[in-house]
């Protein structure tokens, strides 16, 4: 085999998938079980069993190579997301639990909905530096269209609250799936029944609006 034959036989289709997917597995078990601190270039590359020069050829530094895991896991989340907000016909007021639905069904019933349950756990336990940079990355566009989504079902209303309103839920997502508070509240229910009360919960959040007259007032 001539040493051109054996370069296009090393640099493979096959072959790079392949060893992507294994620095990808490796950075996603040590990232889950040891932090970003934790995933150090030699001991992602002894983990996938490739060269150590391998992470940057393939992801250009350990930075990227982490958000390619976060990709990996979020990113066909956020597509059946995108895909049920589309198949929701109108934007009225009543269409605020199909567009909430669309968004929250995903997370709870998708064959990625373990592991990136494990990655964003690990995630949110991370400094700010690390974390918010991921989150932009992954989750900003999708919600973005979710808000205008919700701004459209009601179109006198701030567009600053209803922003707030879908903090609101994703703030309370993420202590539903992820469950960081089990050890005061205790377990959670299975998740048909904790999907079906989170969105109850998220539908009567945005069909509460303040009333103008009244103002920060302690009601004790």
């Amino acid at each position: 085999m001539s040493l051109n034959s054996a370069q296009k036989v090393r640099n493979s289709p096959c072959k790079t998938r392949d060893t992507q997917g294994r620095l990808l597995n490796a950075a996603e078990a040590l990232f889950i079980d040891a932090g970003y601190a934790g995933m150090s270039a030699r001991a992602i590359a002894d983990k996938a069993g490739v060269n150590i020069a391998a992470m940057g050829y393939h992801f250009g530094s350990k930075q990227g190579l982490l958000e390619a895991v976060l990709i990996r896991r979020i990113a066909p989340i956020n597509t059946s997301r995108r895909l049920r907000l589309a198949a929701v016909p109108e934007r009225r007021a009543e269409s605020i639990r199909a567009i909430l639905h669309a968004f929250l069904w995903p997370v709870f019933f998708n064959e990625h909905e373990a592991p990136a349950r494990r990655l964003m756990g690990r995630v949110m336990t991370e400094p700010a530096e690390v974390v918010e940079p991921l989150l932009s990355l992954v989750f900003s566009d999708v919600i973005e269209q979710f808000v205008e989504a919700a701004a459209a079902c009601f179109p006198k209303q701030d567009l600053a609250l209803i922003a707030q309103k879908f903090s609101f839920v994703v703030g309370a997502l993420n202590l539903t799936v992820l469950r960081p508070s089990e050890h005061i509240f205790g377990p959670g229910p299975a998740a048909e029944v904790s999907f079906d009360r989170l969105l109850n919960f998220s539908v009567d959040g945005f069909q509460q609006w303040p009333s103008l007259s009244v103002g920060n007032k302690d009601i004790a």
